[in-house]
């Protein structure tokens, strides 16, 4: 195109001086013809020549150089479609919706599972350009702090859009910036059949996960941990680490959590309100300031701080600056990072790195990347569902009780933590927690989230009515396991002498299903939940 301008400026300009041309010769003039050789309609070819040899290549260059732009053009808009149209067709790929640190997190860390697609809007139209009708999966990480149910809204579309015969079911999981929301969303999911959808909470997930890792970290001295800012992640981080020690080898010790916020003693208020598990096994201790939990006489090392700002800058700037904080040894030191998780790739004790981390003091936990990151099967994560959650609580329940009973760890198959707990076990506790909203429903009850004054099932007339219920579901579960009936309990040859029908069943037998029914409300209660009536008692 450059060359087919130049050389129609000169080839203009050269004829301008023949005899045979009429028309204007300034600059100008010569200008405005040049770029008339694009569009075949310069008027000096009107005349009939001959014309120099640099207007002669120009005359053919430039419609040239024109057809071949608007086939680029015309080549560039039917590629989009193209890619729009192919991608609506697509099946098995993964959606993300969203632009913020959480939805990169999850493109980076899942696209190494398979396809990923983005969308930065959740409306039908985009969800359809994104291929809804085949993904099997939908993330919707958009920014909720404006919004609350934005993310929810975007759940409720995908599911209401057309699905190909061969897409197989879709999974949708929403994220609820704010954990109480998200509860409530969930109590809501309890008795509904749908699977493959969630609400989830990204600090909550990513604490889970950190203190599962570091639940062997806490072995000689004084159990001390200390919270700094109790945003969603601060508090996660202390209940999570209420339920770990609650099954711990010091379960007998008071864990002593020293709450750091300007908030710290309502905060504290709340935590023993609304869960078991910190009432139970936590010593908390609010302060208002960091500087104060340091100058108190004779302060055992912690055995971790977690700097749980919500302005990072805060967190980032207190590890920075408060030598006191390095003294808990190797990675004692946690700072929550999300819009700031760049800094983490500078900190570390490699040349490659900017900062040093104090000897591997400083541990930055970025909540995007720790629930999914470069490791695409964290996911999973994501996908406990309310019921795979009280699944999980029921055997924490379970262990909790035979732990009193002076039953350790390992004693047994099933004492064992759940990522350890063979399958079948596994599967029990989640068909229990299945039926648990049918049992709510029958007792005319349902659930909320807890607020300490919700009613306990075994008080409830229908106790006898529901411990029946109970025993046949357990019943016919293990007969279509292939269980019959026994003399002895036989778990090779799977014989078991409970496979009667209730007016059968031992006393001490109807017992065991009693308990079950008279724990819901405990296991709900670990669950931050809590048994709400809706018709009177009778």
């Amino acid at each position: 195109m450059v060359l087919a301008v130049i050389l129609g400026f000169w080839g203009l300009e050269s004829y301008s001086h023949s005899a045979s041309y009429a028309l204007g010769r300034s600059f100008w003039d010569i200008a405005y013809y040049d770029l008339q050789l694009f569009v075949l309609g310069a008027a000096p070819l009107d005349n009939p020549g001959p014309f120099p040899w640099p207007l002669q290549v120009a005359r053919f260059l430039a419609p040239a150089a024109t057809i071949y732009a608007l086939f680029e053009a015309g080549r560039a808009v039917f590629a989009s479609e193209w890619q729009r149209l192919s991608q609506r067709r697509r099946t098995g790929h993964t959606i993300v919706v969203g632009e913020t640190p959480i939805a990169d997190a999850m493109v980076d860390g899942l696209r190494r599972n398979g396809l990923v697609l983005r969308a930065t809007a959740g409306d039908a139209e985009s969800l359809r350009d994104a291929g809804i009708a085949g993904a099997r999966f939908v993330y919707a990480c958009a920014d909720d702090r404006d919004d609350s149910s934005v993310n929810v809204l975007v759940a409720a579309t995908a599911r209401q859009q057309a699905r190909t015969k061969k897409a197989g079911d879709l999974n949708v999981y929403a994220h609820v910036s704010d954990p109480a929301y998200a509860l409530a969303l969930r109590a809501r999911h309890l008795s509904q059949p749908v699977t493959g959808a969630d609400f989830f909470n990204i600090d909550e997930l990513a604490a889970r996960e950190l203190v599962r890792q570091e639940a062997g970290s806490f072995r000689g001295g004084e159990p001390l941990v200390v919270v700094v800012g109790l945003g969603p992640f601060g508090q996660a981080i202390v209940v999570e680490l209420a339920r770990m020690w609650q099954v711990s080898a010091r379960a007998d010790e008071k864990l002593v959590v020293v709450l750091v916020d300007r908030d710290a003693e309502a905060v504290e208020r709340d935590l023993q309100r609304r869960w078991v598990a910190v009432a139970e096994t936590c010593e908390l201790r609010p302060v208002a300031d960091l500087a104060e939990v340091f100058r108190t006489p004779a302060m055992p090392t912690p055995h971790r701080v977690y700097l749980c700002h919500e302005a990072e800058e805060e967190a980032v700037r207190a590890a920075l600056t408060m030598p006191a904080l390095w003294q808990g040894g190797e990675r004692s030191v946690v700072v929550r990072l999300d819009r700031l998780s760049g800094l983490a790739d500078v900190l570390g004790g490699g040349d490659g790195s900017l900062l040093d981390d104090v000897e591997g003091r400083l541990q930055p936990v970025c909540v995007g990347k720790f629930v999914v990151g470069a490791d695409a099967g964290k996911a999973e994560r994501i996908h406990e569902d309310i019921y795979e959650r009280l699944a999980q609580l029921i055997h924490h329940n379970y262990l909790r009780h035979e732990l009193k009973k002076g039953n350790a760890m390992g004693s047994a198959p099933a004492m064992v933590p759940w990522e350890d707990l063979a399958e079948d076990y596994k599967q029990a506790n989640r068909a229990q927690a299945r039926d648990i909203g049918n049992k709510l429903t029958a007792a005319g009850c349902t659930v909320a989230p807890r607020t300490g004054t919700g009613v306990e099932l075994g008080d409830d007339p229908l106790l006898e009515t529901l411990a029946e219920q109970e025993h046949e579901r357990w019943r016919a579960e293990r007969t279509a396991q292939g269980w019959t009936r026994g003399e002895q309990r036989d778990d090779e040859a799977k014989h078991h002498p409970s496979l009667v029908p209730w007016e059968r069943l031992p006393e001490e037998e109807k017992d065991k299903d009693r308990a079950v029914i008279c724990e819901i409300g405990e296991v709900l209660a670990h669950c931050g939940l809590e048994i709400v009536r809706l018709t009177p008692v009778r």
